[in-house]
């Protein structure tokens, strides 16, 4: 899955591969990890669409990084929004399988932590 330049955002811009996560993020990816704290069961479900992630990029012979998390994070949404998935409104529950696997790869291309 690489990423396509020139792809569209949520809002329907044309942007650059690197602002993709921030805007995911922006649109509802927070909303869904700010339920971790709230919800343990969200913060499990986010680590099992990681490993599945990190899965099929191995699988595809590919190392785990950020260009092949942002090319991931890009091909799943334009596949998403092939098969009908739209953002979920400010209004909604944010945790369908498209919106939980969006945000486990923005979470996955957090930085790490400082030790």
């Amino acid at each position: 899955m690489t990423a396509v330049p020139g792809s569209t955002d949520p809002q329907g811009t044309t942007v650059s591969e690197d602002s993709w996560p921030a805007r995911i993020r922006a649109q509802f990816a927070q909303r869904v990890l700010d339920l971790r704290a709230l919800h343990p069961g969200v913060g499990a479900a986010l680590d099992q669409h990681a490993a599945e992630v990190r899965q099929a990029i191995a699988s595809l012979g590919q190392p785990v990084g950020r260009d092949s998390l942002v090319g991931y994070l890009i091909g799943f949404w334009d596949g998403a929004h092939e098969a009908g998935w739209r953002v979920p409104a400010p209004c909604e529950q944010p945790l369908d399988f498209a919106a939980l696997r969006l945000s486990a790869v923005c979470l996955m291309l957090d930085p790490e932590p400082a030790a």
